[in-house]
């Protein structure tokens, strides 16, 4: 019996990522901690607590189905439409939901939190954001934090300042779909697979198409 709970505490703390007996090494998180050159092993306790913070980005539904200690204690944030910012502490893959005493742990305040978060995405996502204009390209994939991407405004920025238009679609948070300049054909195409794709997702985004402007990102209307 004490084995058994300790397990389902296991399962707890892993609420956000999933638990390790029930998923494949594949789909755990790949930690990197490098934040500006700073690592746990080559900083002091609070630079290392501060590079482990990240953030996800879910679909409603997702919080809802956590547990009512782990929703409550968990700091999150409304993002767009249904989606919410979720925001994390990754630490060798073992990752688990933001508490206050983390803030305190790493020295950032509330306030703070988004930009640390989302500077330390950045040195996690670097792969710089491309598509072809008219089409719809492969999508990037089976990166635990793909869908944290939208966080990047200056990436999309920079993609829409070369391309124009610029729409995604990210039905789970492994998942990232980009055209640009997308014809009704191509946004036809994109709506169906994600309206296949959102519903058994284990980790849902969002099951619409959202297209990014200066105010940041905002859905699009069913094509």
């Amino acid at each position: 019996m004490l084995g058994r709970r300790r397990a389902s505490e296991l399962c707890l703390t892993l609420a956000l990522t999933g638990c390790a007996a029930q998923q494949s090494a594949a789909t755990e998180p790949t930690v990197h901690t490098a934040s500006a050159g700073v690592t746990p092993e080559n900083s002091s306790p609070e630079a290392a607590a501060r590079a482990r913070l990240r953030a996800v980005i879910r679909d409603q539904s997702f919080l809802e189905h956590l547990s009512d200690a782990v929703r409550v204690s968990t700091i999150s944030e409304p993002f767009s439409g249904r989606m919410v910012i979720l925001y994390m502490v990754d630490d060798r893959g073992a990752a688990r939901g933001a508490q206050v005493a983390d803030l305190a742990e790493s020295g950032v305040t509330r306030e703070a939190l988004r930009a640390v978060a989302e500077w330390n995405l950045a040195q996690v996502l670097k792969e710089p954001l491309s598509c072809t204009s008219h089409a719809l390209g492969e999508p990037a994939r089976h990166n635990f934090y793909e869908s944290s991407r939208l966080l990047l405004d200056k990436q999309w920025a920079d993609l829409a300042a070369k391309v124009g238009t610029v729409v995604v679609a990210v039905p789970s948070n492994d998942t990232l779909f980009v055209a640009c300049n997308p014809t009704p054909e191509v946004l036809q195409k994109l709506s169906v697979v994600v309206q296949n794709s959102y519903p058994h997702a284990a980790r849902p985004v969002s099951p619409s198409l959202l297209t990014w402007t200066k105010d940041g990102w905002s859905e699009l209307p069913s094509p």
